[in-house]
């Protein structure tokens, strides 16, 4: 049985609670529904008095912080005037009731993007979240990032550790992986060029770090477009997130759609458009391709990690559409195709 199967009778006795429905503000009675699942997070639908909410129950942290659940229910608090992340209500970190860490937040009903019709839509909610500002201190709590491309790097060299010395591990993805890493050590020093630490040039915004088509849930009728799953959110660059957005590695997860340079173009225009003033950074478009690469590399290691665990007995949560896609993107011609210039050589 599936672990969301084996959860939803405690879930289901856990939102009957009196202390739960008061910090909701809603009815004991409560219908709860299976939503979907991530690599490491279990959603429900609840059905309430006051609305229909999302229960998360988070089950491991790929960022390997020591309180997942409240690290991004702490990430949402922060991102909620942006008017385009959901809005959390409920916290509960402590496992008592339930084993996992679990919060509540706000149900957006819509459809994924769709990278045809909704490029601007994306545009505008990332400018919206990339124009933010804070408190000093208030986003202490965030991992941040000082070398953006030394610490992907280092990322995706702890995944490949793990795809190296794994038994099963198919000897001539590891020799391509290997050579990428060799060339992406000698490729991170651009960034004491292009991203100069404490200086202006390097911008900092809250980034989500996983924004493919499905964690957009745009609302035709009302309009909106918002950038939901924030799970491992980071003080980065915006570029980061921008370029992760444009890859193929991103746009062939959900939706088998690779953007043409017209559309990439043009979305890039759309983005600094809506920019608040202020937030604007010259060096923009040289960000968002240096960042290409780097994430290419993090999403094809990330997928050579988690095929391991994939293919070895014990994981609590198995996405079957995920490992599809995790198996075609470390197939050998995949590869070579994401990095044609370094294997051309």
């Amino acid at each position: 049985m599936a672990l969301s199967e084996q959860l939803l009778p405690d879930i289901k006795k856990y939102v009957q609670n009196k202390d739960f429905c008061s910090a909701l503000s809603v009815g004991r009675e409560i219908e709860v529904d299976f939503l979907a699942q991530g690599e490491y997070n279990i959603n429900y639908l609840l059905h309430t008095s006051g609305g229909k909410f999302v229960l998360r129950v988070n089950t491991g942290s790929q960022i390997k912080v020591d309180n997942q659940i409240a690290y991004e229910y702490k990430a949402l608090e922060l991102l909620k005037t942006s008017g385009v992340t959901p809005i959390p209500y409920y916290l509960d970190d402590s496992k008592e009731k339930i084993p996992y860490g679990l919060l509540v937040m706000e149900y957006l009903p819509g459809e994924p993007l769709d990278y045809s019709s909704d490029l601007n839509k994306a545009a505008a909610t990332f400018a919206r979240i990339h124009s933010l500002t804070f408190a000093k201190g208030q986003t202490d709590f965030l991992i941040q990032t000082f070398g953006p491309f030394s610490g992907i790097f280092a990322e995706a060299a702890g995944y490949l550790e793990k795809y190296f010395n794994f038994a099963h591990a198919d000897a001539e993805v590891a020799r391509l992986l290997e050579k990428l890493l060799l060339h992406a050590e000698e490729k991170k020093k651009q960034e004491d060029f292009l991203i100069p630490n404490n200086s202006p040039q390097a911008k900092r915004a809250v980034i989500n770090t996983e924004v493919n088509s499905h964690n957009f849930i745009v609302n035709k009728n009302r309009q909106t477009c918002h950038l939901i799953d924030w799970e491992k959110p980071i003080l980065g660059e915006p570029a980061q997130d921008l370029s992760m957005f444009l890859i193929p590695t991103t746009t062939l997860w959900k939706r088998n759609y690779i953007l043409s340079p017209q559309e990439e173009k043009e979305f890039i225009q759309a983005y600094e458009q809506q920019l608040m003033p202020g937030s604007q950074d010259p060096h923009l478009k040289d960000k968002i391709e240096m960042f290409k690469f780097f994430n290419l590399l993090r999403a094809i290691s990330w997928c050579a990690m988690a095929w391991t665990e994939y293919v070895s007995p014990g994981r609590l949560v198995v996405n079957q559409d995920t490992f599809e896609k995790i198996k075609l993107y470390i197939q050998t011609d995949f590869i070579k195709r994401c990095f044609a210039q370094v294997f051309a050589k």
